[in-house]
């Protein structure tokens, strides 16, 4: 079951803002892109049912991301996990996923968890390709199905794969989004990024 921490978390993100993007790399462009596989939950069960946060009156969901200060937007279609827990991505790198059984926009608590392939052979660079580059103050303007909601970056950490915290996939903690992506170094061998590179984000204003 998933827990909440965000005051653990909160710690982790004001600390963190110094270190922003340290330890984070992007693929050098190659010949040929790999393909990347998933990205974890870390350790399967943490995207188990949790509390149910609170959701608007109607069901809401997103549509679409921009990060205005890349100049990048996409398709956001739903997503669930894999049978060993792991939460699936979107092939396309140009298409994100919305984790459908998190959070919904809008939601007095917890996270909106959305993910989305750095790169993958076929495609090209992803949306999330410079996601390590957004900087603290950046916006992120998220369409739903019931209008657009906007968030501040306040960090953007890197973890190795196998490490993202579970407070990532918070259900019960103040309202924020977050972006996962791949980064750090990438292995020939095993075809997969060393790391995961998440965005924390706050609704405007909070």
């Amino acid at each position: 079951m998933i827990e909440a921490r965000w005051a653990t978390l909160w710690v982790i993100l004001v600390f963190g803002l110094g270190i922003a993007g340290l330890g984070t790399a992007r693929l050098v462009a190659t010949p040929q892109l790999p393909s990347l596989g998933s990205v974890p939950a870390a350790h399967p069960g943490w995207l188990a049912a949790g509390p149910s946060p609170s959701v608007p009156d109607t069901p809401v969901e997103p549509t679409r991301l921009r990060l205005p200060d890349q100049d990048v937007e996409a398709p956001v279609v739903g997503v669930g996990v894999e049978p060993n827990g792991e939460l699936i991505v979107p092939d396309d790198p140009k298409v994100l996923g919305w984790w459908r059984d998190g959070v919904r926009p809008g939601s007095t608590r917890g996270t909106v968890v959305i993910d989305g392939h750095v790169d993958a052979r076929g495609f090209g660079a992803g949306v999330l390709f410079h996601l390590s580059e957004l900087k603290p103050g950046a916006t992120v303007d998220l369409a739903t199905t019931a209008g657009g909601q906007r968030y501040v970056v306040r960090a953007v950490l890197s973890y190795p794969k196998g490490e993202l915290p579970k407070e990532i996939f918070d259900t019960t903690g103040l309202p924020r989004l977050v972006l996962i992506s791949c980064g750090g170094e990438f292995n020939f061998q095993t075809h997969q990024y060393a790391d995961n590179v998440v965005a924390y984000a706050v609704p405007l204003g909070a």
